[in-house]
């Protein structure tokens, strides 16, 4: 049994794996004080029955250290791989002249997404949106990093003076500072996402499915009625690195 972690720069995500059948475990902060604290005791009772661990890491290598540190404790002599882009695997095929520079929680969601090879959008909503196309036969075509959401909304309070704190709701034309906060920064992501779309279909050669992941896709959802959203899409990359 394998050990999969998804160290994203908002949650660890982690989950076991068994013949590619994942069973996931309790996500816990990225910023969490202490891995030990929040992870420890859940590692420890996986002792005796986890052969590897796959990590997939964006953060910085004091974390990555701090991770390491604490599987060795609590899983010792079990070998670990912090899994870096390549230049292609499984059937995927990196669009970056440095592979590595490709952040491999993209890669890895990649190689999830193209178990069903199609022509697709994948747009991940997390700390960052991410956006990247992947054609049927695996080619990743490039993609685009912009500001979330969440992070919009936080550069723009860090920014702005006397700015109100943005609502929940999502008008085209909103009558209120709040709403207009909140609205500008979701429309903003699904106006990126429809551009990238239909500017990645010719090269693609066909209508890309739309597929939404990450913790912040449920923002932009109703405004892209079309797409699909997946779950843990790292976590099932990295269940078919693990499975070859």
């Amino acid at each position: 049994m394998k050990l999969l972690i998804d160290f994203g720069n908002t949650r660890l995500k982690w989950a076991t794996a068994t013949t590619g059948r994942l069973t996931a475990g309790q996500p816990v902060a990225a910023d969490a004080p202490a891995l030990s604290d929040a992870l420890g005791t859940a590692f420890a009772a996986l002792a005796g029955r986890i052969d590897g661990v796959l990590v997939s890491s964006v953060v910085s290598d004091a974390r990555e250290t701090e991770l390491r540190a604490l599987l060795d404790t609590t899983l010792p002599g079990v070998p670990v791989s912090f899994v870096r882009s390549p230049a292609s695997a499984l059937g995927v095929r990196n669009a970056y002249a440095e592979p590595q520079r490709l952040g491999v929680d993209r890669f890895l969601a990649l190689v999830a997404l193209h178990a069903q090879p199609r022509a697709q959008v994948l747009v991940s909503v997390g700390t960052a949106l991410t956006l990247d196309a992947l054609a049927a036969d695996g080619r990743h075509l490039g993609g685009l990093i912009a500001a979330s959401p969440t992070l919009t909304r936080g550069a723009l309070a860090a920014a702005t003076a006397r700015l109100l704190p943005p609502s929940r709701e999502v008008h085209l034309l909103a009558d209120s500072t709040a709403d207009a906060v909140q609205s500008g920064a979701v429309l903003a992501a699904v106006a990126l996402t429809e551009r990238f779309r239909s500017g990645a279909a010719g090269p693609l050669g066909a209508w890309p499915a739309l597929v939404l992941a990450g913790g912040g896709a449920d923002e932009l959802a109703p405004w892209l009625p079309d797409a699909e959203r997946i779950d843990d899409l790292v976590l099932q990359g990295l269940a078919r690195w693990a499975s070859g």
